[in-house]
């Protein structure tokens, strides 16, 4: 209960930068009553035992193309789930709403593009989100989009996405 309390007032600033974990961790800790320590070690253990989407994650390592992660979340993806699961060995960038003070993952997509250093045109980045709006937001700006719905779906799909 606490968790969706303090996200409820907190998570737009967080994922925009303009609130740190040790800021979010010291909320949680006067709402359980728990030291923010604890609060953090909690947190980063969440992040630990994340598992990801098991055809979708062989692709990723795969490494078929120029790809990077463009997600909205707070500074706690990039320091701790992006070391504890060495993203940054699988993906060439790393784009987070948190670093770059926005949400609007179209501008988190071109940012994206900008740090692959890709000339091509936009239409030919592939944005893949379990989000239909901001797959639906992609392709508005001229970008290729896939609608995640899952692993088996995205399996029978995989082939038509990469001719």
């Amino acid at each position: 209960m606490a968790w969706l309390e303090s996200m409820a007032v907190l998570a737009d600033r967080w994922n925009v930068g303009e609130l740190s974990s040790e800021e979010v961790f010291a909320d949680l800790a006067t709402r359980t009553g728990m030291s923010t320590a604890a609060v953090a070690e909690h947190a980063r253990e969440c992040c630990s035992r994340l598992v990801f989407n098991r055809i979708a994650w062989r692709v990723a390592r795969e490494h078929r193309r120029p790809q990077a992660i463009v997600t909205v979340n707070p500074d706690l993806f990039d320091d701790v789930v992006v070391p504890l699961h060495r993203l940054a060995g699988v993906f060439d960038v790393i784009v987070s709403s948190a670093t770059e003070r926005t949400v609007n993952k179209t501008d988190l997509c071109l940012q994206a593009i900008e740090q692959l250093g890709i000339s091509a045109s936009r239409s030919r980045a592939l944005l893949i989100d379990n989000r239909r709006d901001l797959v639906d937001g992609w392709r508005a700006a001229g970008g290729a989009g896939y609608w995640f719905q899952g692993d088996d779906v995205f399996g029978w799909d995989l082939p038509a996405l990469f001719q």
